[in-house]
């Protein structure tokens, strides 16, 4: 199998948490990369553990984020509504190809109880992601920042792009490492899968 490419975040160390997830990762369509080389994106298949819900762990409580409000926003704000938390940065080519596929995927599910969230890890904050989101004018997705990189420290993030899918009750159901077309219909509706499954 092939790895996904994914911009490094060389000044992480992670001796903390380690959500351990069991899952199948299977190497799927090929998009080329702005500089001629394949981006080998990684087509999500959660195995055993991440398809029982009664056995997906719990993200720390203590996880939260920033929306360039004074308060730090929770996991728990959002909780009753399934998240895909998705760490970037502008200055990760992978990342800004995907954005665009994160925004298609908010839009498709618009009105249901489903959050985006792209968490950036840009040193510049809250005004460097919302920049970028509105000189690509991207429609559904609005920025959220990682002050301090705490939640990628948290969620032992070494490479950008990396997603987690987060359950209704803030349960992991999948980590995803490398560039994903979130957009496609398999994905969406597994996606609403998770939008209508019983707690």
């Amino acid at each position: 199998m092939t790895r996904a490419r994914t911009c490094k975040l060389a000044r992480f160390t992670f001796p903390g948490l380690a959500l351990v997830v069991g899952l199948t990762l299977a190497g799927a369509g090929v998009a080329a990369g702005n500089d001629g080389t394949g981006l080998n994106y990684i087509v999500p298949v959660a195995a055993g553990s991440a398809e029982d819900p009664s056995m997906r762990p719990f993200l720390p409580p203590s996880l939260s984020m920033s929306d360039g409000t004074n308060m730090p926003l929770p996991l728990a704000h959002f909780r009753g509504a399934v998240l895909l938390i998705n760490f970037w940065a502008t200055w990760c080519v992978p990342c800004i190809k995907e954005m665009a596929f994160l925004d298609r995927l908010q839009g498709d599910l618009k009105g249901m109880p489903i959050q985006v969230i792209p968490l950036s890890e840009d040193k510049g904050g809250l005004p460097v992601a919302k920049g970028f989101i509105t000189r690509q004018k991207l429609t559904f997705l609005r920025p959220y920042t990682d002050p301090g990189a705490a939640a990628a420290q948290m969620l032992n993030v070494t490479g950008l792009p990396t997603s987690f899918i987060v359950d209704k009750q803030g349960r992991l159901v999948q980590k995803v490492e490398g560039p994903f077309e979130w957009d496609s219909p398999p994905i969406v509706q597994r996606f609403r899968d998770l939008i209508n499954e019983s707690p």
